[in-house]
């Protein structure tokens, strides 16, 4: 599936606002689009500030992202890029009875390549 390639500086919440999600630091600092680097499937996304309600519902909130549909066709250093489409945010122990994770809001990222 097409989609915009991912970069090191996209702007992303969890669905839980104010939930912010970074990266600590871009895997590879080669290939860059709108002069970040753009993220791999080896790229770890970080929440900080999810405001699910853990005490009610029972779940814990969302302390990471991890990326569903990756680049079959666009790799940098044999990783396959990340595209914009597809996030799942996943909590450290989503079990039975608790609600299945959220996308995060791909808030601002650069709009000109794409990939497959």
């Amino acid at each position: 599936m097409p989609g915009l390639l991912l970069h090191y500086g996209a702007l992303m919440m969890c669905a839980h606002p104010p939930g912010l999600v970074t990266s600590p630091a871009p895997v590879q600092q080669r290939v860059l689009v709108g002069s970040q680097p753009v993220a791999t499937a080896a790229d770890t996304f970080l929440v900080a500030g999810c405001s699910f309600p853990a005490a009610t519902l029972g779940a814990p909130p969302c302390t990471s992202v991890v990326w569903l549909h990756t680049s079959t066709r666009v790799f940098v250093n044999g990783l396959p890029v990340l595209l914009q489409p597809s996030p799942v945010g996943v909590a450290p122990a989503v079990g039975v009875g608790t609600p299945p994770p959220n996308p995060p809001m791909v808030l601002a990222m650069q709009p000109r390549v794409r990939g497959m």
